[in-house]
């Protein structure tokens, strides 16, 4: 039976489907006139996850055969020219309601996402953690009137109003309560304030908690104008995540004042890196008072792509541990988002989505009711004692494959429409601008680095960093803007935006050097996923030992700058150097592959050792007194970056036995092995005495290829020598400790 695309169609194929063979695709196709779409939880309008509406319910699709054609179908029914990106695994969080389609295969040419294969409505084998999401083009589509239906997407978007004469601040903590609705903002009317929907309305806008406004006269003075009302009486229970799940009345939208009431106001209370004490004018951050409790904080997020998420660490004993996501949810979500000092939580992340965590596991079947203050307070079933926290057999369930994430609501700066990129070929890269006192201009690149970049990136809710560019030539800017409106730029990495971090101000520096002719401006390439390399500790200790070498074998080594500057004036071939001897072996426990810093027609070949190095140095080695001043050092050259051995289920791709040098690199879940007995894999420590140190092992030292988290690059362990032999312990990741904890290991001089 040949069904057409009309509802007459689509009800006889719906009757007759087992009886006379008409298809699912032909279902389809009979019911595309009323197809509604929509994208949720995005950053920005032009992204999210992919819902849509059939037989009187939303659904999302299942990301199986998921690909960039099925996304272009979807952004161009949104009125956008194609696709950027199409994601998956429950990138904007997991949905509701139903899946609706899976293993959608679309040619690209399709008007509409049910004219593409699928498996037919409703049938799947997904959960909602497969959901299926697209970034669009924000090019839209000459002449589209978007005229789609979109359920209760005026929900999503809030604001507090400050009454008139009252000017507005960034981050707004209080005034009027009022929803974007039919291209107005309209107030809600309220008969009384309450605090269990002022805490859920200040969740949504991203602050903990709320109180209520005392004063009242600047608001009562103008109660008696005319408003634009959309909902009445919203009701919460406090534990909701946004006020959509809240209950409430809708209100006739056509006429003025339809409030029997007033208009709903509220004041909300900003966590601590939010307080305005904490900004000065200009951008710059204050530093922290002394009761600031971010230097007590025992809860943080980790590797997330923007602010308010990650994957969720908790600090017990002074020592940071991740959090199972078996039991986890959106009400403990809730609750770890507001003890972070942000909002409620936009949705809750399982199965390690930000990347694998080390350590022990703290929490597991955490079971919130969602109005405590801290997870702590949550019924939980375990808590972890052993250094790794899951051999235990019980919990067989629980390994860093299975770490919980969570990303919240956040205050809103409006951080990104002060800056912009600019002459880039797609919408990840391109010259940087910035928009300083009401006018735009460029960035000096003289100190530009990867940390830098990373503000920006995140800035512009564009994720990672992949490259800092300086002197950038090759991107034009916007408007012939030549001129240059900030320099001396250092971030730490972690800012809310690049005029938050510490600058020349208003005094600028020069820029550029005068012997060259290039352009000082500088420039980034964002990406949405990032590396992030982690040592493995164990072997480092165990390994460590000493070996007496004689120089005449270590030409290649002196050659290659592996020996301490008295060397050099030995009577060579004669003596000997004492070296300290160990093995690395570098995880990227990332979420993309971390790949060398130089391109592969930089790499420099090495004629005494015959093998090219694709990075000068891919690691750093110190011994470092009690007071952490440097008494030697090493450094080990990248002359071979690949997968010398994977994780269960992961295959290696980088080799470099080929020509050139092969292909180098470090895949997700492989590690780069380095053992004690290859040349440079040491220190010398002829020229040093017998004493209480510290070794101190970084990775990736320069920050030259960027990381979702430089934190866990570096490891220190207590040394003890006596002149003949050497004792490690307390090996450690000085960034998973309470810095207490720390001073007790950096002062300890007796080996256990």
């Amino acid at each position: 039976m040949n069904c057409l695309r009309s509802n007459i169609c689509l009800y006889i194929c719906v009757l007759f489907f087992y009886i006379n063979g008409c298809t699912a695709q032909e279902e389809a196709n009979a019911s595309n006139d009323t197809l509604l779409i929509r994208l949720r939880e995005g950053k920005t309008e032009n992204e999210g996850r992919v819902e849509i509406y059939h037989r009187g319910e939303w659904g999302t699709i299942c990301d199986d055969d998921w690909n960039i054609e099925a996304a272009n179908v979807v952004c161009r029914m949104l009125g956008y020219d194609g696709a950027w990106e199409y994601l998956h695994s429950g990138k904007f969080g997991p949905g509701e309601g139903d899946i609706l389609m899976d293993n959608v295969q679309c040619t690209g040419d399709e008007s509409v996402i049910s004219s593409c294969q699928f498996n037919g409505w409703k049938n799947h084998d997904c959960s909602h953690h497969e959901d299926a999401g697209v970034k669009c083009n924000k090019r839209r589509l000459p002449g589209f009137h978007r005229n789609l239906q979109t359920g209760d997407e005026g929900l999503d978007f809030i604001r507090l109003k400050p009454p008139r004469g009252h000017r507005k601040r960034l981050p707004q903590l209080d005034g009027y309560v009022e929803f974007y609705h039919q291209k107005k903002w309209r107030k809600v009317c309220s008969t009384g304030w309450d605090l269990n929907t002022a805490s859920v309305i200040c969740g949504q806008l991203g602050f903990p908690r709320a109180e209520e406004i005392t004063d009242r006269s600047h608001y009562l003075a103008r109660a008696r104008k005319k408003h634009y009302y959309w909902l009445s009486n919203i009701t919460c229970i406090g534990t909701e995540n946004k006020v959509s799940q809240c209950k409430f009345q809708n209100v006739d939208t056509s006429a003025y004042n339809t409030c029997p009431g007033e208009p709903l106001i509220t004041r909300c209370i900003p966590g601590p890196k939010y307080a305005r004490g904490n900004f000065k004018k200009g951008g710059k951050r204050r530093k922290h008072r002394k009761h600031n409790v971010l230097s007590q904080k025992t809860i943080r997020l980790k590797v997330g792509s923007a602010e308010g998420e990650g994957r969720l660490e908790v600090m017990r004993s002074g020592r940071w541990g991740t959090v199972c996501h078996r039991g986890w949810n959106l009400w403990a979500a809730n609750v770890a988002c507001r003890e972070l000092g942000f909002g409620t939580a936009k949705r809750e992340i399982i199965n390690s989505y930000f990347g694998a965590g080390h350590g022990p596991i703290w929490l597991t079947d955490l079971n919130c009711r969602g109005n405590e203050t801290q997870l702590s307070d949550c019924q939980h079933g375990y808590i972890s004692t052993s250094a790794e926290g899951y051999e235990d057999s019980e919990l067989t369930e629980c390994n860093h494959e299975h770490d919980a994430g969570v990303a919240c609501y956040v205050p809103q700066f409006n951080a990104n429409q002060r800056i912009r990129l600019v002459g880039g070929r797609n919408p990840m890269e391109g010259r940087v601008e910035v928009k300083i006192r009401k006018r735009w201009g460029a960035v000096c690149s003289n100190d530009w680095t990867i940390k830098e970049a990373m503000v920006v990136c995140r800035q512009l809710g564009l994720g990672f960093a992949l490259h800092s560019l300086k002197d950038v030539y090759f991107f034009p800017g916007s408007e012939n803007i030549t001129e240059i409106v900030m320099t001396g730029i250092h971030c730490k990495g972690d800012e809310l935006a690049l005029q938050f971090c510490p600058s020349d101000g208003r005094r600028l520096s020069v820029c550029g050097d005068p012997h060259r002719s290039s352009t000082p401006f500088a420039g980034v390439i964002c990406t949405e996923l990032s590396p992030d390399l982690m040592q493995d500790i164990p072997l480092l200790q165990q390994s460590l030992h000493l070996e007496d070498r004689p120089l005449h074998n270590l030409y290649c080594a002196s050659e290659e700058g592996c020996l301490s500057p008295s060397a050099e004036k030995m009577e060579w071939p004669y003596g000997s150097r004492r070296l300290l001897r160990f093995s690395t072996r570098v995880w990227n426990r990332g979420r993309a592959d971390f790949r060398p810093a130089r391109s592969q027609d930089q790499w420099i070949w090495h004629q005494c050792h015959g093998h090219y190095h694709s990075m000068a140095e891919f690691t750093h080695y110190d011994i470092l007194d009690l007071n952490f001043t440097k008494v030697a050092e090493g450094h080990k050259a990248s002359f071979c970056l690949e997968d010398s051995e994977c994780s269960p289920g992961v295959s290696p791709r980088f080799d470099c036995d080929q020509p050139g040098g092969g292909v180098q690199g470090i895949a997700v879940g492989c590690a780069d092995n380095y053992q004690y007995n290859i040349d440079c894999q040491w220190i010398d420590i002829s020229d040093i005495t017998a004493g209480n140190y510290l070794i101190r092992i970084r990775v990736n030292p320069g920050t030259l290829v960027a990381e979702s988290d430089f934190g866990n690059n570096e490891v220190i362990c207590n040394l003890q020598y006596d002149g003949s032999r050497v004792w490690a312990w307390n090996c450690h990741i000085p960034d998973d400790f309470d810095p207490e904890i720390l001073l007790r290991y950096y002062t300890s001089e007796v080996y256990p």
